[in-house]
């Protein structure tokens, strides 16, 4: 085959020491791409190098990302735009600017809600909407979850608890580590939602799933294909015990062909894939070679996976860590795409 050379960005400052080559999240990838005979180098990416990198990575036939949406408080604006501007003059870029903001945007989750594990979701998009609608009186007062636009890391994610929204109180918890959460009054509790409707911002009303304690299944894809499993006993915003949480749970991963998640695995290939990308507008080939659904698992004896499983969230800025199972796939991946461009 040809020799590929393909560059892997990790955020870091400038004279950071990280490299893909030896973290651990990423060297079993850097091998496998080395043994397939691509030339692979690690690369830091910070706003300050902007201009630099717009010049050395045009010499990439591949650029493969891993920066999150918000990092050290930054966004990926300039980043976004380097990466357009480097796929439009040829290099292949994964994960695809165009394609974050089409599936790897909280709003996704309302796009999606009438789909298989679709669910109870809103979308505000704006504060004066937001404080108009939020909470639906119409329904009884409970546990809502509000999603920034667009985030990583359990920042901008919310538990509200609204049963005390008629006597001027709403309960609030971060998914960062609010232990036990805080009580505000509803015109402090709107007054701090605000920011995030900031500079085209929104968020996402989705209902709570006490279903959270049987676990949550994330469901990685290579492109269309599943490549792997992970299940965590424990995530964010998992019930309190008293006043305190518990801390989030290992991360337990499975190949594509564990029979565990063989139901989940055919609907999202055969029906829940081509449906998403028919709602986005995406061809196939645009896909990242990594991204992941997560699922609450709602009912584990059950021979209907329709109803087994409903979505929490989709991942596509930045994947890591991933199965090994998943390796072999991205590789495959990546080689094709950058045929395709030769």
């Amino acid at each position: 085959m040809n020799s590929y050379s393909i560059a892997i960005l990790l955020y870091g400052a400038t004279n950071s020491n990280r490299n893909a080559h030896t973290e651990e999240k990423y060297k079993g990838l850097v091998t496998a791409f080395i043994e397939k005979g691509f030339q692979v180098d690690s690369i830091i990416y910070n706003d300050l190098l902007v201009h630099k990198l717009a010049k050395e990575l045009l010499d990439y036939d591949g650029i493969l990302v891993w920066v999150n949406p918000i990092e050290q408080g930054n966004d990926r604006k300039k980043l976004d735009a380097l990466l357009l501007e480097l796929s439009i003059k040829g290099c292949f870029v994964s994960s695809h600017p165009d394609v974050i903001l089409k599936i790897g945007t909280k709003d996704i989750l309302y796009k999606t809600r009438h789909l298989e594990f679709g669910g109870d979701i809103r979308l505000y998009k704006t504060h004066e909407e937001f404080i108009k609608k939020f909470p639906d009186t119409g329904q009884p007062p409970g546990i809502r979850v509000l999603k920034q636009y667009r985030g990583n890391g359990g920042i901008g994610i919310f538990k509200i608890d609204t049963t005390g929204f008629g006597n001027n109180s709403i309960g609030m918890t971060h998914a960062t580590g609010d232990q036990g959460g805080h009580k505000l009054t509803v015109t402090d509790f709107f007054e701090e939602m605000k920011v995030y409707f900031r500079n085209g911002g929104m968020l996402i009303d989705q209902e709570w799933n006490p279903a959270i304690v049987n676990g949550t299944v994330r469901c990685y894809l290579t492109g269309t294909k599943v490549s792997g499993f992970g299940y965590q006993e424990i995530n964010a915003l998992y019930p309190t015990t008293g006043t305190s949480r518990k801390a989030p749970s290992k991360r337990f991963y499975f190949t594509e062909d564990c029979g565990l998640f063989q139901d989940l695995k055919k609907i999202m290939e055969t029906e829940w894939v081509p449906q998403l990308l028919e709602i986005a507008f995406l061809n196939a080939e645009i896909v990242p070679i990594i991204w992941d659904a997560d699922f609450f698992i709602n009912k584990i004896n059950t021979s209907n996976p329709k109803t087994k499983y409903t979505l929490c969230e989709i991942n596509v800025s930045c994947v890591s860590p991933f199965p090994e199972s998943a390796i072999p796939l991205m590789v495959e991946e990546v080689t094709n795409q950058i045929s395709a461009k030769h």
